[in-house]
């Protein structure tokens, strides 16, 4: 062991989101946290650009479930409002249809009434019990699926649990589940999207997805002030509060195990870090596949592993505000359900591809020049495949994205751009170590979800743990977060049976009723 002065070592793999949150938790706990990461900063995919005075988020661009990053402060002693000031987007965007029509969400229910019974008469009663399943999704899924560790699939099928995945439609299909309320296949197309958020084909999720559309308009959607690199800039300053070394600038070469035990961590300079226990932020496959190479884990099998999509982005910085486009705005392309199967099954982009818009300085105007704004344009594409060449898809997705913008009115917003800058799935794969430059990690589709996800603690090398994306219980911040709490409750189980001392006995781990987050409007 590794231990001095009766503290066990942990050694974290990586910054990102999950990792920061984890490694203060284990501090909080008793352990010395050595962290390291390859870049020079937190965040991982939750970072940030920054050129010429424009400011842009490089990954996730919205908030959700804002009682989830309340949990994770308060069990680290800390109040969420003296680290993050979030503020609401309202309404919650505009998507535009092929068709020529859009509609705008918003959680103010008599306008999103009447915006409803303008596509389809009648569809706001139906909308409303929509609503009442996808809040005992969100409220099901967060309280007995997702914020629990499984000893395996046999407890995950226990009675008591296979109730609540029947309750949640876990075991059905979303696009079909929202077509049981609504017709117009606009609205199902607006109220199914949201599975992109994770990665995943709305004909492929599972219905238990209900929950994001619920989470949007019933619980609302969030934007912390200076942008979301705000979130683990908050994290690393809890954790460096909290005891954790943080060593920036020092990639993971490989991480050491001898016989079914790990050992801690080669740095590319060569320098081997000693410890107790090791949890890898790395994404878990590429973790397996290079950091891992060799060892005796439980190696998960490669040619079964389904992997998210990708996103081909642009970040532009605009001589002048474009203040008809809202915060957050999507827009449709022809052939809804084709696009999906073209990204997902032919692994080709869409010919006339959907996308997001996000112009974060309609809320905090402090994220460009004055006058001026910052645009991040997300176009749904596929992962890293052999047919396709992004110094050759790129320009052909660049130029519809601009034609399209023309086409709803904004014929100059091209000749407006003062600043650049363009990521394609090469650069999730090269930039994050993202297997196939998967934007979201592995998929969540019913056989990857609960138990049959990669688990947060190898089956053989028992001190050898994994927060993030790619492990339980999936990809999101929230669910990331969520992530850090499962997995050191794991390490904490483990360290009780392996006999260290200075750490408390295992058990939930800030798991406390949600208080009331305080926000800025």
């Amino acid at each position: 062991m590794a231990m001095e002065h009766g503290r066990p070592k942990a050694v974290v793999v990586g910054a990102g989101v999950g990792g920061l949150a984890a490694a203060a938790r284990l501090a909080r706990q008793g352990f010395e946290v050595r962290l390291f990461e390859k870049t020079h900063g937190p965040g991982g995919r939750c970072n940030q650009l920054k050129v010429e005075g424009f400011t842009w988020d490089i990954g996730p661009t919205i908030v959700l479930m804002p009682e989830v990053f309340e949990e994770t402060f308060r069990a680290l002693g800390r109040r969420l409002e003296d680290y993050l000031t979030l503020l609401r987007c309202e309404p919650n965007y505009r998507i535009h249809f092929r068709d020529g029509s859009d509609i705008t969400f918003t959680s103010e229910l008599c306008t999103m009434g009447k915006e409803l019974e303008r596509f389809e008469p009648g569809s706001y009663a139906r909308f409303l019990a929509f609503m009442a399943q996808g809040r005992e999704q969100y409220r099901t899924s967060l309280d007995h699926l997702v914020g629990r560790n499984y000893a395996g699939v046999t407890d995950y099928f226990a009675p008591s649990v296979l109730s609540k995945i029947f309750k949640v439609r876990a075991h059905r299909r979303m696009y079909s589940d929202v077509g049981r309320y609504f017709q117009d296949e606009r609205l199902r197309a607006a109220m199914t999207f949201q599975t992109m958020y994770l990665g995943v084909s709305p004909f492929a999720s599972p219905a238990v997805y209900g929950l994001l559309p619920f989470t949007e308009l019933g619980v609302g959607i969030w934007f912390p002030k200076g942008g979301l690199y705000a979130i683990p800039q908050a994290l690393e300053k809890v954790a460096r509060e909290e005891g954790v070394h943080l060593h920036y600038g020092a990639p993971v070469k490989r991480i050491l195990t001898e016989g079914a035990r790990a050992t801690g961590v080669q740095l590319e300079d060569g320098q081997v870090v000693k410890a107790d226990v090791v949890l890898c932020n790395a994404d878990l496959p590429y973790a397996y596949q290079k950091l891992l190479e060799g060892a005796p884990t439980a190696l998960p099998r490669k040619e079964k592993l389904r992997y998210t999509s990708s996103g081909y982005m642009l970040y532009l910085g605009l001589k002048r505000r474009y203040p008809g486009l809202n915060h957050h705005n999507v827009v449709f392309g022809r052939d809804y359900k084709g696009s999906f199967d073209d990204i997902f099954e032919r692994f080709r982009v869409p010919e006339d591809p959907s996308f997001y818009v996000n112009v974060p300085t309609r809320t905090d105007a402090s994220l460009a020049p004055e006058g001026k704004d910052s645009v991040y344009v997300l176009v749904p594409v596929p992962h890293q495949h052999p047919g396709l060449d992004w110094k050759v898809e790129g320009p052909k997705v660049r130029a519809k994205v601009f034609q399209r913008l023309a086409e709803l009115g904004y014929p100059d917003l091209e000749r407006d751009i003062a600043v650049e800058r363009v990521f394609t799935p090469d650069d999730w794969a090269s930039s994050y170590n993202l297997m196939h430059g998967s934007a979201f990690g592995l998929a969540q589709n019913f056989f990857q979800i609960g138990p049959f996800r990669p688990s947060n603690q190898d089956p053989r090398v028992k001190n050898l743990f994994f927060v993030g994306a790619s492990t339980q219980p999936g990809t999101g911040l929230p669910t990331v977060l969520i992530s850090a709490r499962l997995v050191v409750e794991r390490m904490l189980g483990w360290a009780k049976e392996a006999g260290l001392s200075h750490v408390p006995v295992a058990g939930p781990v800030g798991t406390s009723a949600p208080a009331a987050v305080e926000v800025a409007a």
